[in-house]
C-alpha cells in the first residue's frame, strides 16, 4: 500500500483520514448561513411588520420568493459549481448573503426592498447548497455520506434555531435590524475560512470521466413523479411551522420572547431529529418509506395537537412537528438513492422537484390563509396535506416491491 494512505472498510483512505473537517465545516455553516435570510425574516416578522408594515401575507409571499429563486436557479448554480469548485462556490454564496443580510440590516425600508434582498438570498442558498454537496462529496469517503449528510440536513433546522434566538437575545434588546446585521458578520468570517484550494483537502476523485456510462433510474418515472408530489406536499406543509410559528404564538397570548425561545427549541428537536437518522441510515444502510410515512403522520399529529391545544398544545404540538414531522427529509433523500444506485442524480432531480415547489409555494399559500381566513383554518390545510403526502409515501412503498426487481430479476419484496 502507498506510503500516507490505508484502507477503511474497503476504501482507501488519505493519511488515515475519513473525513477532511477543514473543507467541510465551512460548508455545513454555509449551509446555516445561506438559510438565514429566510428564517430570519420569518421570525421576526412581528417587528419588521410594525416597522415597514409586513403582513402575515406579505411573509407569505417572502418567504414564496426566497425558496422559489433557490429553486429557478438551482440547475445552474450546480453547473457553476462543478465548473468553478466547491470551494469558489461556498465563498461566492456566503459573500452573496453577507449582501442581503447587509441590505436588510442598514438599508431595507419597504417590503419590496425586502424582497429584493432575499431573491439575492435564495441565489446565495441554492449556491451554497449546491457546493456544499459538493464539498461533502469530495472531502468525506462513502461509507460516511448517511452521517454527514445527515448532518447537513439538521444545518435547516440549526437555522431555525438561530432564528428563534435571535428574538429574545438581539432583536428585543437592540433591534430587529442589529440579527441581520450580526449575520452579515457571520457570513463574511464563514467565507474567509472557506479554503483557499480545494486540493489538500480531497479524499475523492474530483470528477467522474465524461466517457462514464451513465445509467436510468430503476424506480418507474411515474413513481418519482408520484414522490415528488409527495415531498411537495409534506414540506409544502411542514416549512410554514417555522415561517409563522412566532406570529402564530403571539396570536394566541405568548410573549414575543418566549415565542423565540420556543421556536429555538424546535429547531433543536429538529437538529437532533436528522443527526440521529443519519446516522441511523449508515448503520442499518436501509430506509424505508414506511417509516417515512409513519414520521409525517406523527408530524400531522403534532400540527394538530398545536391547532387545538393552546399553550400546552403549543409545546407539545411543536415538539412532534419539529422533531417527526421534519426529520423524515434524510430518509427520504436516503431511500430514493438507495433504490436507483446507477443514477441517483437523475432519480433525486425528479423527486426533489416537489421539495422545491412546496418550499416555495406552501408558505404563500399558509400565510394567504392564516391573513384572510385565520390560523386554525392554516393548520388544518398543513394536517391533510401531510396525511395526503404519508399517504403516497405508503403508495410507493407498496408499487416499488413489484416495480423493482432484485437482482435476479424477480420482484423484490418492500423492506
Amino acid at each position: 500500500m502507498t506510503p500516507g494512505r490505508s484502507s477503511f472498510g474497503g476504501e482507501e483512505v488519505i493519511s488515515g483520514r475519513t473525513v477532511a473537517w477543514r473543507g467541510v465545516t465551512p460548508a455545513l455553516i454555509a449551509t446555516v448561513v445561506a438559510m438565514l435570510p429566510g428564517f430570519l425574516t420569518a421570525a421576526l416578522v412581528v417587528q419588521i411588520g410594525l416597522d415597514i408594515g409586513l403582513t402575515l401575507t406579505g411573509l407569505g409571499i417572502l418567504i414564496g420568493v426566497f425558496f422559489g429563486v433557490a429553486a429557478l436557479v438551482s440547475p445552474a448554480v450546480g453547473r457553476i459549481s462543478e465548473r468553478v469548485g466547491w470551494a469558489t462556490g461556498l465563498r461566492s454564496a456566503t459573500l452573496l448573503s453577507a449582501a442581503a443580510f447587509a441590505t436588510i440590516g442598514w438599508l431595507a425600508e419597504s417590503v419590496p426592498m425586502l424582497a429584493a434582498s432575499l431573491v439575492v438570498g435564495g441565489a446565495a442558498s441554492s449556491l451554497a447548497q449546491t457546493s456544499s454537496n459538493l464539498a461533502i462529496a469530495r472531502c468525506v469517503i462513502p461509507s460516511r455520506h448517511g452521517w454527514l449528510f445527515g448532518i447537513k440536513h439538521a444545518c435547516v433546522p440549526a437555522a431555525l434555531f438561530l432564528a428563534g434566538l435571535a428574538v429574545p437575545t438581539i432583536a428585543l434588546t437592540v433591534g430587529w435590524r442589529w440579527a441581520f446585521r450580526a449575520a452579515t458578520v457571520l457570513a463574511v468570517l464563514t467565507a474567509a475560512l472557506v479554503p483557499r484550494r480545494e486540493q489538500p483537502f480531497t479524499l475523492t476523485p474530483g470528477r467522474l470521466s465524461v466517457d462514464a456510462p451513465i445509467g436510468k433510474p430503476r424506480t418507474p418515472k411515474y413513481l418519482l413523479v408520484i414522490l415528488a408530489i409527495a415531498v411537495g406536499l409534506g414540506i409544502g406543509a411542514i416549512d410554514p411551522l417555522g415561517s409563522f410559528f412566532v406570529g402564530y404564538s403571539v396570536s394566541i397570548g405568548v410573549e414575543e420572547q418566549i415565542a423565540g425561545l420556543l421556536l429555538a427549541v424546535g429547531g433543536a428537536c429538529g437538529i437532533v431529529a436528522r443527526l440521529v437518522a443519519g446516522r441511523l441510515i449508515d448503520r442499518m444502510a436501509q430506509s424505508d418509506f414506511t417509516v417515512i410515512a409513519s414520521m409525517i403522520t406523527v408530524g400531522a399529529l403534532g400540527i394538530t395537537v398545536l391547532n387545538l391545544g393552546g399553550y400546552r398544545g403549543l409545546i407539545l404540538g411543536g415538539l412532534l412537528a419539529f422533531s417527526a414531522g421534519a426529520g423524515w427529509s434524510g430518509l427520504f433523500t436516503f431511500a430514493v438513492v438507495k433504490d436507483n444506485p446507477e443514477a441517483p442524480a437523475a432519480a433525486w432531480g425528479i423527486a426533489q422537484t416537489g421539495k422545491f415547489i412546496g418550499a416555495a409555494i406552501g408558505p404563500l399559500v399558509f400565510g394567504i390563509v392564516a391573513d384572510r381566513v385565520s390560523f386554525s383554518a392554516a393548520f388544518w390545510m398543513s394536517t391533510i396535506a401531510l396525511l395526503v403526502a404519508a399517504g403516497l409515501m405508503l403508495y410507493v412503498r407498496n408499487r416499488r416491491s413489484v416495480a423493482l426487481p432484485n437482482e435476479e430479476g424477480r420482484p423484490e419484496v418492500a423492506s
